[in-house]
Parts: C-alpha cells; structure tokens; sequence
C-alpha cells in the first residue's frame, strides 16, 4: 500500500470515529443558511491541490465536524504536520476543533484586529490569540504559528486558511496545551448578548458535553448517558468547579435506579479537582477524596507503583484505565467498577 493511499485510508478511518464520537449517525437537519452540498466538494480541491490531504478529508467526509455553526473559520494544518504526530484519535478531533472558529474571518479581517487579540475555537472555548501581524508584509501569525495560505477558499459564511503547522503543543501525548494565554479582558472577535454569568455557564456545560461524548465513545456509554441526564443539577449546584477528576465504571444498571439516586451515584465517582494517576499513586494510602456527592469520601485503598508494576485501588476498585482523557478541565479514569452502591444509598440529601 502507497504512503498516499495508506495517509488516506486513516483519514477515512478517523472520520468514521468522529462520526461515533459526534453521535451524527442521528439525523439533524441542515441549517437553512448552510453552504450547498458541492461546497465540501470544491473547498475539498483547493486543499488537496496546496498540500493539506488530511483536511481536506476529513472536510468532504465528516462536513458537520467543521460546519457545526452558521459561520466558521479553519485554520488548515499540513499534512507533513499531520503525518509527524502520534496521538489518538479522539486527540486528533480535539486538535481538528482548536482549528476551526465559529467565526468568518477572512484574512483581512484578522489584519485588522488589534495585536494580541483573542477569539474562542470549538474545542471547549478555548482560545487562539493573533500573535504577530505586519500588513506591509502580509505576515500574520496566530499561537506563534504563520498563516501560510491566506484565504484559500472564501465562500458563504466561510473561511479558510492554510497554516504551517498546529496551533497546540501536547504534554506527555495526552493533553492539548495553547501556546498563547489568552485573558479574559483581552477582546474577542464576537460577543454574546447574555451576560457574563450565563456565557460561563454555557461554556462550562460545553466543556462537560464533549467529556461526556468522549466517555461514549471510549466504551463507558451508562456512564455518559446518566452523567449527562445529571449535568444541568451539577451545574447548579457547583457553579465555581472549573476542574474534575472522573472515575469512570464500565456497565452499569441506571435505567431503574430513582433520579435522586443516580444523582448521587455520579456524582459520587466526581472529585472537585484534577489528579492525573501519577499524582494519585504519590499520595499515602487512606487518604481521603471528597466528592460531588455531600458528605461522600473516597479512599484510597491500595497503591503500588513502582518499576515492575502500576496499580492504585480507590475504595477497593481498580484504576484499570488512568488518564484516558486530560485536559485543561478533567482527568478521566476508568475503573473496573462501580463504587459500592450501598456506601452511595446510605447517604443522606
């Protein structure tokens, strides 16, 4: 198999995981401004014919991924970028997304916005900073990263444009890191009209949904189905959590259980903070967790790491998958069970 026909058959094969991952096997009707079909189409060629296959790709199979809002920005990696990564593939959706702004922005556009300016991507509204212009020159960089193909495709309510590489950088191959850091009274190319409270809700919700898509589609659906039906209630109650750590169980019964309950029982395996697996196994055994769930403590139980063998033991059930996901926000890890359901039920509202 040729290099070329190999870099497209993963790409094929990425777009398939999106897809699970986007739960866009359900239907959803088309935006009435959406571009028209053959749109994908020619964007498509564009791409492919200055050197970014990958996208392009990705952009004919999977156009929901990029086209998700009536407008929109991507920022188009190389596929020699592409081809020196090594990350998984719900990484590489993360990676896509931090690509695309729910803006059109063509590239005089972004000339003449202010230095330093800052504008949310669709991966959990994090932001991309304009971090160098010189319009004489038509230099334009954003995240330290040269535009190198300056409005590739224009058309509708789209923009797009090729780069020399990605915006992110990746700690230990697992969690995406913004070069820039973009603060909160630096402008942004859009503004919402609700106020402040209600946009940091609505990014913090935003946050929550994509772990739960990715616990879906990294084989813990019960547990992403019954996080999501409680979301609305976490929210409420923990309106500062800005970070979690997740101890994810694999099959579990929910259907039956009492909401009041399930309530408890998720929020029961939600520690208020990040701890990645290394940060967990450095602390002694019997330390205590608090979690969501009032007056409900986890424990640590067991912890052995060292050169021959990892194991670390949270109220006598197994980490058996530490750090599926990382991010700014949340740790994930997967555990071989279920807390003790009786610990949960004895606790009182």
């Amino acid at each position: 198999m040729s290099k070329a026909v190999f870099f497209i058959a993963a790409t094929i094969l990425l777009a398939v995981v999106i897809a699970a991952t986007l739960g866009s096997h359900h239907h959803h009707p088309r935006h009435p401004k959406d571009p028209p079909l053959d749109f994908t189409s020619n964007a498509s060629q564009l791409l492919r014919s200055n050197g970014f296959t990958f996208i392009a790709t990705l952009l004919h199979i999977s156009p929901d991924l990029f086209l998700s809002t009536p407008h929109s920005t991507i920022f188009a990696i190389p596929d020699s970028a592409i081809s020196n990564l090594s990350i998984p593939p719900y990484m590489t959706i993360q990676l896509v997304t931090y690509h695309i702004s729910p803006s059109k922005l063509t590239i005089q556009d972004l000339f003449q916005k202010p230095l330093n300016t800052c504008f949310s991507t669709m991966f959990q509204q994090q932001k991309i900073s304009i971090t160098k212009k010189d319009e004489k020159r038509r230099v334009l960089e954003i995240n330290n990263v040269l535009i190198t193909h300056p409005d590739i495709f224009v058309q509708g309510p789209v923009s797009i444009h090729g780069v020399g590489g990605p915006f992110a950088s990746f700690k230990f191959h697992q969690e995406i890191t913004e070069l820039p850091i973009c603060n909160t009274n630096q402008s942004e190319l859009s503004h919402s009209t609700v106020g402040g409270g209600e946009v940091d809700r609505i990014k913090k919700k935003a946050e929550w949904v994509t772990v739960v898509r990715f616990l879906s589609s990294a084989g813990f659906t019960p547990f992403a189905i019954s996080l999501y039906s409680v979301l609305d209630g976490i929210l409420k109650d923990h309106p500062d959590l800005n970070s979690a750590t997740i101890f994810a169980p694999p099959i579990i019964g929910m259907v039956e259980m009492p909401s009041s309950l399930r309530h408890k029982f998720v929020r029961s395996h939600i520690v208020p903070k990040r701890h990645s697996f290394k940060h967990l196994a450095s602390m002694r055994e019997r330390a205590s967790l608090t979690t969501l769930c009032p007056g409900k403590e986890i424990q640590i139980t067991e912890s052995v790491v060292n050169l021959f063998d990892e194991l670390l033991v949270i109220n006598r059930v197994e980490i058996t998958s530490p750090d599926l996901l990382m991010s700014k926000s949340f740790v994930v890890h997967g555990i071989a069970r279920p807390f003790a359901m009786e610990e949960v039920s004895s606790i009182s509202k």
